[in-house]
């Protein structure tokens, strides 16, 4: 047997066993969720911990409020509705996302619209402006794979035509875009505590802003709105859902930020490695993100010849090295099946007004046809990540031959 056959063709895989599972909670997260155990008080709306924790994830970004709740999710929801739209009010936003981006739009009863993609699978700022109307609400600028939107470029749009500007931050924890972090460009930022995200509690959103009423908005709607520094009898001034975090979501969070920086380099120093793996593999291409951007690497994008990510990912499993082809596969639009006339609320299609056909935005369309994803994370070992790299390397040298 060859020793330069793929493992797929039966030669030798590159790896065998397991890579390194991340383990992102350090001991002062157990310490800290055994104390609030123990406290026998979980409820996180004024909590110790959970005020703590908005403070200093406030301090990080350098903003004025911190606001927590029950998931990123719910942080988005939490936003758009502190901006309280009138229902069919459009909001803008990215086609390569997660459902978690489009969700609450619907749910706040807003209607979806999406710009396409530039070459850093950000949205492209002049088909951002091309999606503005009078019924524009906001545009939610979401920053992919630790990379940035040109997020500069969007406030721009959202001043010029007055309108607000949310950024959905999730993958991208500690990026910053022109020494500036992502998340302080836009009106609020979004950020994920979901078990994936650089900063996790499994989940769990915060939303940050500089905007006191803003601030105020968001912690009635996540709090069913309820008045709580009313007195007296109780009030519900606005509505709102209950979307609040407990105080275990601030007691593992809570010491991350510490480390966060730490994790972010390590990531960033594997990529760097992956990068020059992938530069020797034929028909591979990086992923580059925004000029001016410090991707933080929510994971480990890169590109393959379009049509090809299947044939890649089985290659890539039998050298030991696990992917994603093609990342979501679609847009997210042609994903849910609420955007493709299967009902939203009972058997309406409410607050839709319009169909979003497969090539609303082509080219998001076609990077993903040829996006592979590797989820990189801190804790893999200086070996790992180059059996990873030698396996790109591998199947890209056979597929060329």
């Amino acid at each position: 047997m060859s020793a330069d056959r793929l493992a797929v063709d039966g030669g030798p895989p590159v790896r065998r066993g397991p890579l390194t599972t991340r383990q992102p909670f350090p001991e002062e997260a157990v310490r800290l969720a055994t104390e609030a155990i123990r406290s026998g008080t979980l409820f996180g709306v004024g909590g110790v911990l959970t005020e703590r924790f908005e403070t200093e994830f406030a301090a990080y970004y350098g903003a004025r409020h911190a606001v927590t709740v029950s998931s990123g999710t719910a942080a988005i929801h939490t936003a758009l509705a502190a901006l309280n739209p009138d229902p069919g009010a459009e909001v803008i936003t990215a086609p390569i996302t997660d459902a978690g981006s489009v969700l609450p739009i619907l749910y706040q009863g807003c209607v979806p619209v999406f710009a396409d993609v530039a070459e850093h699978l950000g949205m492209d700022p002049d088909a951002v402006e091309a999606c503005v109307t009078d019924r524009t609400a906001a545009i939610l600028a979401v920053h992919p794979f630790g990379g940035a939107t040109d997020v500069r470029a969007l406030r721009a749009i959202a001043d010029r035509h007055g309108i607000a500007l949310l950024e959905d931050c999730s993958q991208a924890h500690g990026t910053r875009y022109d020494g500036e972090f992502l998340g302080r460009y836009g009106h609020l930022g979004i950020y994920s505590l979901q078990q994936s995200k650089h900063l996790t509690a499994g989940e769990g959103g915060v939303c940050i802003t500089d905007d006191d009423r803003l601030a105020a908005e968001m912690r009635l709607f996540r709090d069913k709105g309820w008045d709580r520094a009313g007195g007296g009898a109780r009030g519900y001034p606005r509505l709102g859902l209950n979307y609040r975090a407990s105080e275990l979501v601030a007691a593992v969070a809570l010491p991350q930020l510490a480390t966060l920086d730490d994790v972010l380099a390590r990531r960033r120093r594997s990529a760097a490695l992956l990068d020059a793996a992938v530069d020797k593999a034929p028909g591979a291409t990086r992923w580059n993100a925004l000029a001016g951007c410090e991707a933080s690497y929510w994971c480990y994008p890169f590109f393959v010849p379009s049509g090809q990510t299947a044939r890649w990912a089985e290659a890539l499993a039998a050298e030991g090295v696990p992917t994603t082809p093609g990342y979501i596969g679609e847009p997210i639009y042609a994903c849910m099946a609420a955007l493709q006339g299967g009902g939203t609320f009972g058997t309406s299609h409410y607050p839709l007004d319009r169909a979003y056909p497969p090539d609303l935005c082509p080219r998001a369309r076609e990077a993903l046809t040829g996006l592979m994803v590797f989820w990189l994370h801190e804790d893999h070992t200086a070996d790992e990540v180059a059996d990873v790299g030698a396996a790109i390397v591998a199947v890209g040298t056979a597929f060329a031959g």
